[in-house]
């Protein structure tokens, strides 16, 4: 292994969980060579129109005890 490397390995260490977390995603998204920076906003914008019917109670949200109920029945 690279010096580099090694010392990436020491630093993962002593990271958090959320930290390892948060560069689990990096590096995986940095190996997506055909990242889609269409798709990224399409799905920001899916997100952003779904909280705003939530928000303005367009829709009505169901707890977990209310989808399995579903689910089960």
């Amino acid at each position: 292994m690279t010096k580099i490397m090694n010392r990436v390995l020491q630093d993962i260490q002593i990271l958090s969980l959320n930290e390892k977390n948060d560069l689990m995603k990096i590096l995986i998204a940095s190996m997506d060579e055909n990242h889609d920076n269409d798709s990224d906003k399409f799905w920001a914008d899916i997100a952003k129109n779904r909280f705003e019917e939530i928000e303005s109670k367009k829709v009505q949200t169901l707890n977990w005890n209310q989808i399995k109920q579903q689910v089960l029945s």
